[in-house]
């Protein structure tokens, strides 16, 4: 029994607004953000059976897993025969906190399983379901999109892989985004808060017209933190962090969309000296990630 392994990034949003469409394929975001080197991992094994019987696993242990669920039942639909499956999905970022998990997990299965039903999807066809099962499942918007781009990017029209569309903001290759994590933040509730979208959109249209004016990483991060800021969406504990980062001048750090946690991109030639003085800031509990950015996007391994 063979496994099939797929990668995808996480994906860090640094603003963005909602595209309300009643096709699934064309409702997502226009937005911006990041893609990290860290990200999900899943691992398929897939065998013929008289029913289908679905496993998964989440960094070892047994998960109801809703989106990948709803993935895994697309597939269900349009798979000729049943299987017995076992889904192993390895997560290296933390769950539920602005990284995009979610749509990296529906992602990296929406491939695997392709390849392991020997379905003959194109990778637009499978990148395509992961996106409904977000939709389906309001854990995200363009984040499906964002990750089969990688990089950091914008994405200039909203929808699908195949029907949105993505530019890159040049940005250095040995950059590394560095992130504060202090805890989850359920992504439902703000998608389903006409009131904060309505907010939302208001904040975010001018904000990316400046960027998409001048395209840079630097312009990105200063407008991602201004999208916060009018967001003020902060938990206590991210309005404490921000006042020791901003003490300590440590530079320009946004919310993770949506999480409690906060993130920045640093130079390679900063980043020892940068961790060296962020260790002086003293919040608890708090967990520093540090990533390269991913230019690759998902994609089978081996």
């Amino acid at each position: 029994m063979k496994t099939i392994t797929a990668f995808a990034p996480a994906h860090i949003t640094g603003i963005f607004h909602v595209h309300r469409d009643p096709d699934p394929l064309k409702q997502g975001s226009r937005g911006a953000g990041v893609c990290l080197k860290l990200g999900v991992y899943t691992a398929v094994k897939a065998v013929k059976a008289l029913r289908w019987r679905v496993k998964i696993r989440i960094n070892r242990k047994l998960a109801e897993a809703e989106v990948s669920r709803a993935v895994v039942k697309a597939f269900m639909n349009i798979a000729p025969e049943a299987y017995d499956l076992s889904i192993d999905h390895a997560v290296e970022v933390p769950i539920g906190a602005g990284y995009g998990s979610s749509g990296a997990g529906a992602l990296s299965l929406a491939l695997a399983l392709n390849e392991a039903l020997k379905l003959d999807l194109s990778y637009i066809e499978a990148a395509q379901i992961a996106h409904i099962a977000e939709i389906e499942c309001k854990t995200g918007l363009g984040t499906v999109l964002a990750e089969t781009a990688g990089g950091v990017e914008v994405r200039v029209k909203p929808g699908a892989p195949g029907i949105g569309e993505v530019k890159q903001i040049p940005a250095r290759p040995n950059e590394k985004v560095v992130s504060v994590y202090l805890g989850p933040l359920s992504t439902r509730p703000f998608l389903e808060d006409e009131e904060l979208q309505r907010r939302l959109d208001e904040i975010s249209a001018p904000l990316m017209e400046k960027l998409l004016q001048n395209p840079t990483l630097e312009n990105f991060l200063v407008l991602s933190r201004m999208f916060s800021d009018g967001l003020d969406l902060y938990t206590p504990r991210m309005v404490e962090s921000l006042k020791e980062l901003n003490h300590n001048r440590l530079g320009v750090f946004s919310m993770n969309m949506f999480g409690d946690a906060l993130f920045t991109v640093v130079g390679a030639d900063r980043l020892h000296e940068f961790l060296s003085n962020l260790e002086r800031v003293r919040i608890n509990p708090w967990r520093v990630i540090v990533s390269d950015v991913d230019y690759e996007g998902a994609r089978l391994i081996g």
